[in-house]
C-alpha cells in the first residue's frame, strides 16, 4: 500500500479544484491506483478521509512557517515569504472546495478555519516582535492589535460584497494590502530596507 502521506496529498489535490461532494471514493481509489477495499483499510469512511486530509493540509502550513522561523531572513524578508504564502492559499482553494467543506462538513470546516487563523496570528505576532528587535519596525506598535487587524482584514476579503472576488484574488491587489501593512509598521530604517526589497522583487519579475 502506498504511503499515507502520498495518499493524503493526492486526495487534497483532487478536492482543491473539484470540491469534495463531486469526488467519490471510487474516484479517489482510481486516482491512487488502489482498490476501494484497500482504501477502506486505511480510512474508516469518507468523513475520516476528509478529516485527515484537512489535518495534512494544516500540517503543511505549519511546516512552511517553521522553516521560515529557522531561516536567517530579516523580518521584512520573512513577511514577504508569508505574504506569498497567503496569496497562494487564497488563490489555491476553489470556491467549490470551501463551500462543500463549510456546508457538508461544518465541524471539520470550523476546525480548519481555527487552525489557519491561529497559524496566521502567530506568524504576524512573531514577525512584529522580530522586526522590533531588529530595529526596523516601530517600537510603539502593539503586536496584538496589529495582528488582529491584519487577520480581520484578510478574512474580510472572503466575505466582502464591495470588492469583487477576481480582484481580491489578484496578486496586485494583495501586494497593495501588503504594502499598506508594512508602511504602517516600518520605521525609517525599515522603510529603506523595504524599498530595496521591493526593487529586488521587481527585478526578479522582469
Amino acid at each position: 500500500m502506498k504511503e499515507v502521506r502520498y495518499m493524503l496529498e493526492r486526495v487534497l489535490a483532487l478536492f482543491i479544484p473539484y470540491g469534495i461532494r463531486s469526488v467519490t471514493m471510487e474516484d479517489i481509489a482510481r486516482e491512487l491506483g488502489v482498490s476501494k477495499k484497500t482504501l477502506y483499510t486505511e480510512f474508516e469512511d469518507k468523513d475520516d478521509l476528509i478529516r485527515r486530509v484537512i489535518d495534512f493540509d494544516n500540517s503543511q502550513s505549519r511546516t512552511f512557517y517553521e522553516e521560515i522561523y529557522e531561516s536567517d531572513f530579516n523580518a521584512i524578508q520573512e513577511i514577504f515569504l508569508v505574504n506569498s504564502r497567503i496569496h497562494s492559499f487564497r488563490s489555491r482553494y476553489s470556491a467549490t472546495f470551501k463551500h462543500d467543506l463549510k456546508r457538508y462538513y461544518p465541524e471539520i470546516y470550523r476546525s480548519w478555519v481555527r487552525e489557519k487563523r491561529a497559524q496566521m496570528y502567530k506568524v504576524i505576532i512573531e514577525n512584529l516582535r522580530k522586526g522590533k528587535l531588529e530595529g526596523i519596525y516601530r517600537e510603539e506598535i502593539r503586536e496584538e492589535a496589529i495582528g488582529s487587524l491584519y487577520l480581520a482584514r484578510m478574512e474580510m476579503l472572503d466575505h466582502s460584497d464591495i470588492i469583487q472576488e477576481q480582484t481580491t484574488g489578484s496578486y496586485e491587489f494583495m501586494k497593495e494590502i501588503f504594502s499598506y501593512h508594512l508602511h504602517g509598521i516600518c520605521n525609517e530604517k525599515g522603510l529603506k530596507i523595504l524599498s530595496r526589497q521591493n526593487e529586488k522583487m521587481e527585478n526578479l519579475q522582469e
